[in-house]
């Protein structure tokens, strides 16, 4: 053997260990599994467009921490939207009542951060908005209570013309003006953010929403103006308060083909 030779065969050997570390962690990396229910809850309120789904998510190899799920909401016309996890309720266990049996019991879980463990599958109820909506909407309402304010502490404030201006029509325009479930077919990409790297698996679906049902979510549009109303005008002793019925649908979702 030539000294060329051994030379060659020293330089090859020091890239083995990093190697062999690149090909364990590839072959070690966790693999998430998204598993959601047939029919997510989708609809249209005060807080925008929304869509809750009940999930459950499985890892191999070993643990992971996930720090952020999104859904890219994908209409068969091109147009997006994306919502991100806004709560999370996780089924804990059931309660037995003699009068009508097992009882599912959830509480609600921090969304800052969610850990998968190994051998381990939890349900999680988990709801979806759309941020950039909310933080528009929150300025809005930050410019409408700064003027409720103002006329409060002059002593002109009147909750009926209040509920006329043009802060609260501007309020009002900008959460109709955000609605956007149409009728067509839609695609929904689960986004899953975490520190370490991963895998995904299942996490293309497909639903589509009928003429009637975007119907039924378009009347929701009709209780903005009562919804600020409750929440402006004082509650009178002799008048009840009427509690908002807004509209949900529940359309079929497929998975879509591996």
């Amino acid at each position: 053997m030539s000294f060329i030779d051994f030379v060659a065969i020293v330089g090859a050997l020091a890239w083995t260990p990093p190697i062999i570390v690149t090909i364990k962690g590839w072959l070690t990396k966790p693999q998430i599994r998204i598993f959601t229910q047939p029919k997510p809850e989708i609809g249209f309120t005060t807080l925008g467009p929304i869509l809750n789904l009940r999930v459950a998510l499985t890892t191999t190899h070993k643990d992971i921490v996930i720090t952020g799920i999104r859904l890219k909401i994908t209409h068969e016309t091109g147009e997006q939207i994306i919502l991100s996890w806004s709560g999370i309720t996780q089924r804990i266990g059931t309660m037995n009542y003699p009068q009508v049996g097992a009882v599912p019991f959830d509480k609600e879980v921090n969304v800052l951060a969610m850990k998968v463990a190994l051998k381990d599958v939890e349900e999680r109820f988990i709801r979806f908005q759309n941020v950039n909506f909310l933080q528009r909407k929150s300025q809005l309402e930050a410019t409408t209570l700064k003027t409720m304010a103002h006329l409060r502490q002059i002593k002109s404030f009147d909750g009926t013309t209040f509920l006329k201006s043009q802060e609260m029509g501007d309020l009002y325009s900008y959460i109709k003006q955000s609605f956007s479930w149409k009728p067509g077919g839609y695609q929904l990409q689960v986004l899953i953010e975490s520190p370490d790297p991963f895998n995904v698996l299942d996490d293309e679906y497909f639903f589509t929403l009928t003429p009637l049902q975007v119907q039924n979510l378009t009347s929701n549009l009709d209780h903005i103006e009562q919804y600020y109303s409750d929440e402006i005008l004082p509650n009178k002793e002799d008048k009840e308060q009427t509690q908002i019925a807004w509209n949900w649908i529940y359309p079929d979702m497929t998975k879509a083909s591996n």
